[in-house]
């Protein structure tokens, strides 16, 4: 049975109608020289389901992950976590390492002074939406995690605001359902509240983020709402008029009390806050590890006092289901000085090319967790087949096809051949025309044949077999440019890594 589609509505978030608090964990891994892995490919199926009822345990309905592979299937790792009653927010945008210039490519941006953006950052984007619009328990994504973190990068945020723009373009473009599309920021940016109100404002819900969430680990030991900054940080975001969450949250220093997690989910606070994340699940080097893995390999990992303290924290609070609030939109910050230039009536960057007239519509198959990428998965009935399944109907189906048409091929030969007995004054030139068996009369059945399932199955296929139908790959301008948004993160000195 799939999961309700989470949807927004004023500043918070929805399920059936009842107001959803974020209780979630970052699901993150890397590899041994820092490169980032999807943890939700099927080729990580076994420990998925191996993680799922642990972290379904900690009392988590919510994981975040930080690198999506829209070139691989996520089918069984997306079933064992909706199984287990969690969602996901996935990020767009690629993990790059944690340098200014190579986070954003700003040695090399021309493009800013023309207001445009990259086709291939698009391209990107649209395809892990591709690879995960399906999915019922999808929550949201991200156009970007702290890509803006200085003075350096502040330019970048018309180039957020358009990302945002046109994902929603393509995503209405290709007929999936309603996705949040949000950006998350550091709590320490000096401008954050500013580039949250940018983000949101201008009154039309087209161009906007859907929710702006928040990196935050200033809650130590047995802290307060005004000791942490909390009270100060609420402030600031109260008038967004979309949902704000902690998108990372837990200070570190042990032992790790996690005792923000009452005032966000039961004070004040939860009138503007929709929940939390907390990181992370999987022990790393800075120690903020819920649980520790001994091998690389797939294996049952060893809960933390970490794991304990925040189970015990999660299952004591009463979370305020209060319906959300409704605020106008904020009006856009004006330029403050030469940290925060942006013009709020400046025309938001295009893409030179791009054209969502010529983009196709989704195949409108759908699977229990809407795993194809489905017209409406919130509305879809479910037909229990598996991916697996639908690619042996379409391959069933092609092949029947061809096997009509070789029946036909053999009836029309086998007359063609008794006219040739009989009309044995045919000339060289006709009897050397194509016949039925040729490629040229094969080609238009083989290519209807590949053409019948790239749609359906578009998340599990390479994007070089997409290219033909309806995958980014096959937009106008497809020149490689400066990766502006791809992001990493710039982490504090010894705080975290992803």
């Amino acid at each position: 049975m799939s999961l309700p589609v989470v949807s927004v509505a004023g500043n918070g978030l929805l399920t059936k109608g009842q107001r959803f608090r974020i209780k979630g964990v970052v699901y993150s891994e890397t590899s041994s020289d820092s490169t980032p892995i999807d943890v939700l490919a099927d080729s990580r199926a076994s420990q998925c389901a191996i993680d799922g009822p642990l972290i379904k345990a900690l009392g988590a309905n919510t994981i975040s992950v930080y690198h999506t592979d829209a070139t691989q299937s996520h089918d069984k790792c997306m079933q064992t976590f909706q199984d287990n009653g969690i969602y996901v927010i996935a990020n767009m945008a690629d993990q790059r390492d944690a340098t200014v210039v190579n986070m954003t490519g700003m040695e090399a941006s021309s493009n800013i002074a023309n207001s445009t953006w990259q086709m291939d950052v698009f391209k990107q984007y649209a395809a892990v939406l591709d690879s995960m619009a399906g999915y019922s328990n999808l929550l949201g994504l991200l156009i970007g995690d702290e890509i803006i973190s200085s003075y350096v990068t502040v330019d970048l945020a018309p180039y957020l605001k358009a990302a945002a723009r046109d994902m929603k373009a393509y995503t209405a473009a290709r007929q999936y359902r309603t996705i949040p599309i949000g950006y998350a920021t550091s709590a320490q940016y000096t401008y954050m509240q500013a580039l949250g109100e940018y983000l949101v404002c201008g009154g039309n819900s087209d161009d906007v983020v859907d929710f702006y969430s928040v990196n935050a680990y200033q809650w130590c030991g047995n802290s307060t709402i005004s000791a942490s900054g909390y009270d100060t940080l609420t402030s600031n975001l109260e008038s967004l008029s979309v949902p704000t969450f902690f998108s990372e949250d837990g200070c570190n220093i042990s032992p790790r009390l996690f005792g923000d997690q009452p005032s966000i989910f039961e004070s004040n606070m939860s009138s503007i806050w929709s929940g939390a994340i907390i990181y992370e699940w999987r022990q790393g080097t800075s120690d903020y590890g819920l649980v520790s893995y001994t091998t690389s390999g797939v294996s049952t990992p060893t809960t933390l006092a970490g794991y304990n303290a925040l189970q015990s924290q999660w299952s004591a609070v009463t979370v305020n289901t209060e319906p959300p609030s409704t605020f106008s939109t904020p009006s856009c910050p004006t330029s403050i000085n030469s940290y925060w230039p942006i013009n709020p009536s400046a025309a938001l960057p295009t893409i030179a090319g791009l054209d969502f007239a010529t983009i196709k519509a989704a195949g409108a198959t759908s699977t229990t967790t809407g795993t194809s990428t489905s017209t409406s998965s919130s509305n879809s009935t479910g037909s229990g087949l598996s991916t697996g399944a639908m690619a042996g109907i379409g391959v069933g189906a092609a092949l029947g096809v061809i096997l009509a048409f070789a029946g036909l091929f053999l009836l029309f030969w086998r007359r063609r051949r008794r006219n040739r007995q009989v009309d044995t004054s045919a000339s060289t030139e006709q009897t050397s025309e194509p016949d039925a068996g040729s490629s040229k009369h094969i080609a238009p059945l083989a290519e209807l044949a590949h053409k019948a399932w790239p749609a359906e199955l578009a998340h599990t296929a390479p994007p070089s077999e997409l290219a033909h139908t309806d995958s980014p790959s096959e937009l106008p301008g497809s020149e490689p440019g400066v990766h502006e948004l791809d992001s990493g993160v710039v982490h504090q000195a010894g705080r975290r890594e992803k």
